[in-house]
């Protein structure tokens, strides 16, 4: 019976080898791993036993894959059957007992057929392609004083879904901040009012640097702003952007229109530096930030900046906990107001 079993498993492992990839470095080595793809100059395979490896071209004297691959050429035209590498450093592409040859300088990307059709991008679905958080949050007291409080922040970025080939492509932010405070003693009422909301379309030239517009209204009754329209542009780059950690920074111009409830208004051109960092702290903790800091070019010495930070637990499904910390300030109010306006916020969270 033992001998029976040892004898089934040794075919199944038997088996298991034989379809997997082996490739023969020049120095005689051989790896046996599963093929992902070539591209940079470079053979990415995975193995169970070692992980993810990536050996430079340079380096391997033969390869063949087991199933059929397709190979983007820089025409952007593509090719697919069965894939050797030549002892020239040439690939030879085989389907229906025909051989095609193509050098590695005109070779972009070679991947396994199934996983590359699977890449491949239909058109963008405007609803379904947005991806953020959403929050909302709601407090009330009832005592000698009569307090109601209403807060609600969205966050969301829609990009086309990575690709194995970068293509230049568009990607929009958008952000809204919004609390809405009343409270009464007796007679008196004390009403403050904030709303903030921007969208960024950032256009990707490459996979980190891109060219982005800015709209963005502002209402802050706490500072006596009436409703500030800030347009402009700049260049950003993002430093970090991998499955945990993202961060991102640029700089630009901003024109700017500023109405307060006093019935004065000005304009003016500000410059504008700015980060956004995401990091995912633990499988349910998450921290966003992001702060945004204008210069005034029109009047020198005065100056802005909004900034928000996030701290989110998740709780069950796509729901979570989110505490948050908002401000907003603006260093030449009116008479009488507050420079800061800041916001502490608690609510439950959505992610979509």
């Amino acid at each position: 019976m033992k001998l029976l079993l040892y004898t089934f498993l040794a075919v199944m492992l038997a088996a298991g080898l034989a379809y997997a990839d082996v490739v023969t470095l020049k120095n005689g080595d051989r790896v046996t791993a599963t093929f992902v793809d070539v591209k940079d100059g470079k053979l990415d395979l995975h193995s169970d036993a070692l992980g993810d490896l990536s050996i430079p071209l340079a380096q391997v004297a033969s390869f063949s894959a087991e199933k059929p691959v397709t190979v983007v050429q820089k025409n952007n035209q593509t090719v697919e059957g069965q894939l050797a590498l030549q002892p020239s450093g040439e690939w030879q592409v085989t389907a229906n007992g025909k051989s095609q040859t193509l050098a590695a300088s005109e070779v972009t990307l070679i991947m396994p057929t199934g996983a590359y059709q699977k890449t491949q991008v239909s058109t963008l679905n405007p609803l379904k392609e947005w991806k953020g958080t959403a929050s909302l949050g709601y407090s009330l007291q009832r005592g000698n004083q009569q307090t109601n409080n209403f807060t609600t922040t969205i966050n969301a970025v829609r990009e086309r879904p990575e690709e194995p080939i970068f293509e230049p492509h568009w990607r929009t932010n958008f952000d809204l901040m919004t609390l809405l405070s009343h409270a009464q003693q007796g007679s008196t009422f004390v009403t403050s009012h904030t709303l903030s909301t921007d969208v960024r379309p950032q256009f990707l030239f490459t996979q980190a640097n891109f060219f982005f517009g800015l709209a963005q209204l502002d209402h802050v009754s706490t500072e006596g702003l009436y409703l500030r329209q800030t347009f402009g542009g700049g260049y950003g780059h993002d430093m970090i952007k991998n499955a945990r950690t993202t961060f991102s920074v640029l700089g630009g111009l901003t024109f700017v229109h500023e109405k307060f409830f006093t019935g004065d208004w000005d304009q003016n051109a500000e410059a504008l530096i700015g980060e956004k960092l995401g990091f995912q702290i633990s499988k349910r903790l998450r921290l966003d930030h992001d702060v945004n800091f204008y210069p005034n070019l029109s009047n020198t010495g005065q100056y802005r900046f909004d900034t928000a930070t996030t701290v989110s637990a998740k709780l069950a499904g796509k729901f979570s906990l989110n505490s948050g910390v908002i401000d907003l300030y603006l260093s030449n109010p009116p008479a009488g107001n507050k420079k800061n306006d800041v916001t502490f916020t608690t609510g439950v969270g959505y992610t979509f």
